[in-house]
């Protein structure tokens, strides 16, 4: 059971504890029903977390940041930055102590 289920269940079984008389339906006395709902959604909400209680989750592939830990992504960024390196060396007209090459330029 997720959590969003669970909470569904103990919304509804408040509900139907506190706010509905227990004669709403004859033959059936809702106020039992409804604290057999909220008991079922607090245990489906902290069987999991009993169940494994050091287990780590990993972070959502939404929220790592894309490229996070792929080892495509590092080649391509290798690459590049051995491109770059031999268009300066090649470039005829890099200045290595030109405007923007120094620290306190930029």
């Amino acid at each position: 059971m997720n959590t969003g289920t669970a909470l569904t269940l103990i919304a509804v079984g408040a509900i139907l504890w506190f706010a509905v008389t227990p004669s709403a339906i004859p033959g059936l006395n809702v106020n039992i029903m409804g604290v057999i709902l909220l008991l079922v959604g607090v245990v489906g909400l902290l069987l999991p977390m009993a169940s494994s209680p050091w287990t780590l989750r990993s972070a959502s592939p939404w929220l790592r940041p894309s490229g996070h830990d792929s080892p495509r992504l590092d080649a391509i960024k290798r690459a590049a930055v051995a491109d770059d390196a031999r268009i300066e060396e090649d470039d005829k007209f890099f200045d290595p102590n030109g405007p923007g090459s120094r620290e306190d330029d930029l």
